[in-house]
């Protein structure tokens, strides 16, 4: 049989997309051990980690999906900094906004039976039926003081040529709250473990903010055959305009030509751990499965689910909004940030999602022309994409 990943982007908030995407698949109602066990390996990077952890926690879908909807819960997660970082970040665009350090307390509350389990142990019931190993489980951080991406595996892995891969000696709490901590202009300190003393940054500072071209390898690194493994990569959405276009007036539907300077390129330096590479992650992963070795054109072992905040052509040949989107509110969500703690904002991206599973906005194919954003590999609606799961898994 397939060995099968699930593999879960960051995002911060807008991981309430993966749960509705998940409740699409499943239902509200299923347990999250019911979804875990349909898998053999599940990796997640920041706000995909929070969303395993519910899982872990056996709450249901729509428990989880609740988690993101309670205002409470989110800003006890986003918790306010010092009132300077505020200031500074009002004033420049740049900073950090929240406390590291009351996060960690925010997401043992929320998971009250697992957070304080170790990771090696959480999944030890958990296996997918046929399966002889239970479930992997792997979250991805960075090490702030060694400047290197950080895998907290449920278990070791070894392999001749590959190396050791030891378990992390981390609770499930402390190893969502290493990958959740965006810095710079998220907050204002490294996500700190006390035993041993380490210090870390979220998993996208890796290059891990799609974490499916690391679940991936990691399953290599267990002894799987590439052309036998099967993945499903759940992202949070991701904006993607239409072609600059010099001397043509602004438009909410296109890139625009920005000028350099140190302000706004701390600004972009800060969010491009959410673009390149954890973009192209999931095309390498497709390649690193055998890409057309035993498929058929255009086929893959990869599936990606992502809504796109993009443009589509209207009748005339013009950039518009997607159906069912005005122009108003495609430029919201294209600004709107990871962080997106209110309840206006929360609403918007639950309301993209609702588009997005009804394939009205557009799904993220593996691949796509840069210049009129049609699909060239992949699927390019959810619909479709959920029968090409449905059909390799």
């Amino acid at each position: 049989m397939n060995y099968r990943i699930l593999s879960l982007d960051g995002g911060g908030t807008w991981a309430l997309i993966q749960v509705k995407a998940l409740i699409a698949l499943y239902d509200a109602a299923t347990p999250g051990h019911d979804v875990l066990q349909d898998f053999d390996l599940v990796a997640a990077n920041s706000g995909g980690s929070i969303v395993l952890g519910g899982l872990l926690e056996n709450l249901t879908l729509g428990q989880i999906m609740a988690l993101f909807e309670d205002e409470t819960t989110r800003k006890s997660i986003f918790s306010p900094s010092w009132i300077g970082n505020e200031l500074l970040h009002d004033l420049t665009g740049a900073g950090p906004r929240y406390s590291a350090k009351n996060k960690l307390p925010a997401l043992k509350k929320a998971l009250p039976r697992t957070a304080m389990l170790p990771l090696k142990k959480a999944p030890a019931e958990l296996r997918r039926a046929g399966s002889k190993e239970p479930l992997h489980v792997l979250i991805t951080s960075f090490d702030y003081d060694r400047n290197r991406a950080t895998f907290f595996r449920s278990s070791a892995i070894c392999a001749p040529s590959w190396g050791n891969g030891d378990s992390a000696d981390v609770t499930v709490a402390e190893a969502i709250h290493a990958s959740t901590n965006a810095p710079v202009n998220y907050f204002d300190a490294p996500a700190k473990i006390p035993e041993p003393p380490k210090r870390y940054w979220d998993g996208a500072i890796a290059g891990c903010n799609n974490p499916v071209l690391a679940a991936v390898t990691e399953a290599i690194g267990r002894k799987q055959n590439p052309i036998g493994i099967v993945a499903l990569s759940i992202g949070t959405g991701s904006v993607v305009l239409a072609p600059p276009q010099p001397d043509q007036p602004p438009s909410p539907f296109v890139t625009p030509i920005t000028h350099s300077w140190l302000l706004p390129d701390l600004r972009k330096l800060a969010t491009a751990i959410l673009d390149d590479p954890p973009d192209v992650a999931t095309f390498l992963a497709h390649v690193m499965t055998g890409s057309g070795i035993g498929l058929k054109a255009n086929d893959s072992r990869i599936v990606r689910m992502n809504p796109l905040i993009s443009p589509v052509k209207d009748r005339i040949g013009a950039w518009s909004a997607p159906t069912g989107m005005t122009a108003e509110r495609f430029d919201y969500l294209a600004h709107l940030d990871i962080d997106a703690i209110e309840p206006e904002q929360v609403r918007a991206i639950s309301e993209l999602a609702d588009l997005w599973l009804r394939s009205s906005a557009p799904n993220q194919p593996i691949r796509m022309n840069g210049d009129t954003l049609e699909p060239e590999l992949g699927q390019g609606r959810f619909a479709q994409a959920q029968a090409a799961w449905n059909a390799i898994k």
